[in-house]
């Protein structure tokens, strides 16, 4: 777990301030970081993108709000942004949102969340935090702490060439203003203009073109506006805060809105979670199991746990029909694990860190096992460990395949 942040309303007003305190930026670098330590930002922003084929734009209303996550390893601020678009008669609305860990964003009809106690993979995919769900969710660059966390690498990446101008009127106000240009090989991949207001630091516009002169070009204008935003600043952004603003999709797009008593018929929730052999077993929503499958949610520090992994294997030895089986420990001790398992064998899977799948299926108390047919839906749910595990996973399995 990252050395999460406590949010002390002190600190946010001292960040708040300390960009007025200093006076006005004098170069990139310290633009960047003022940006980065803003306090509670609220803004409302047109987000228009063209493309050489099309006569209109799209165009996106956005509804922010972020604070600088002060001592928050994963990401440099809080956030949530609202948006919707309108485009060939049609409309949709999402949002996304991050704190502490955790993070949702909903789209259409499904909502996605993440919680790093859960699993540590997806906010540093590959080591790194930089292509995080958190930092990669749609339109963060539009947030101040983000476009100042750019800025602090566009002052140091000689890709970059750019101008920084401290004092220039932009549509009868005075604003800062960075222009500038990234180059790859020689070729310009990106032309931006950013406008802040030169007192409050609060962004004005934004304008890139990407790929100029190319057959990718895409052009996207950003404007600004705050008279009153969309989005009321929250005291602290929580699951609860954001489950009231947002009913609609908590109640009825969740996907870990599963409970054990009322799994059997519906799919198996997706998941992802390392094997104890360094590799990543993944489920995405959709996938089928090429034959019937029995998981088990297991805790390697729960004494029946072993005595479950031996009855499951009884109970495929003696199966009439292939039957995989998937061990999910939410445990992460290879070693404890692998003392339980022994090695894998064929048409098994054992993973740990399966604390995600557990909690998305309503799991409380371990030994669960969940019996899937090959379409991943849940045909029976068995609660607990009993001497008569064996016959009775093979009876509701046989029972479910002929079904």
């Amino acid at each position: 777990m990252p050395d999460l942040k406590k949010k002390l309303s002190v600190v946010i007003a001292v960040a708040s301030v300390m960009p007025l305190m200093g006076g006005v930026p004098v170069d990139l670098q310290s633009l960047g970081r003022a940006l980065v330590d803003m306090g509670d930002y609220s803004g409302d922003c047109r987000y228009e993108v063209l493309l050489p084929t099309s006569r209109r734009p799209v165009v996106y209303d956005i509804g922010l709000f972020s604070r600088s996550a002060v001592g928050d390893t994963l990401a440099p601020a809080d956030y949530v942004i609202d948006w919707a678009v309108a485009k060939d008669g049609n409309s949709s609305h999402g949002f996304s949102a991050y704190a502490d860990g955790h993070h949702y964003r909903f789209r259409g009809d499904r909502l996605q969340e993440y919680h790093y106690t859960d699993d540590t993979v997806p906010f540093a995919p590959r080591g790194t935090v930089d292509g995080g769900v958190q930092n990669n969710a749609q339109f963060t660059d539009l947030l101040p702490q983000y476009i100042g966390q750019r800025f602090e690498s566009m002052a140091v990446d000689s890709s970059y060439r750019c101008n920084y101008m401290p004092d220039k009127t932009v549509n009868g106000r005075r604003c800062i203003v960075v222009d500038g240009v990234r180059t790859f090989g020689g070729v310009e991949a990106l032309e931006f203009v950013y406008a802040f207001d030169r007192e409050t630091l609060m962004p004005v516009s934004a304008d890139f073109e990407a790929n100029p002169g190319q057959i990718g070009e895409q052009t996207i204008t950003v404007t600004y506006s705050y008279p009153a935003t969309r989005i009321k600043p929250y005291d602290v952004i929580t699951e609860d805060a954001l489950m009231s603003v947002y009913a609609d999709a908590f109640g009825n797009c969740r996907e870990s809105d599963f409970r054990l008593d009322n799994m059997p018929g519906r799919k198996l929730p997706e998941f992802t979670a390392p094997t104890v052999t360094g590799e990543r077993y993944t489920r995405y929503k959709g996938d089928c199991f090429a034959v019937p499958t029995v998981i088990a949610i297991l805790d390697s520090d729960i004494g029946s746990a072993g005595a479950t992994v031996d009855a499951l294997r009884r109970a495929v030895d003696a199966m009439p029909m292939q039957t995989d089986v998937i061990f999910a420990f939410i445990s992460n001790d290879i070693d404890a694990i692998e003392a339980l398992t022994g090695p894998c064998r064929e048409g098994e899977h054992i993973l740990m860190s399966a604390r995600r799948l557990a909690r998305d299926c309503g799991v409380t108390a371990t030994p669960v096992v969940i019996i899937c047919d090959r379409d991943a839906t849940v045909k029976e749910i068995i609660n607990g460990y009993n001497n008569d595990l064996t016959d009775v996973v093979i009876q509701k399995t046989v029972t479910s395949a002929v079904k």
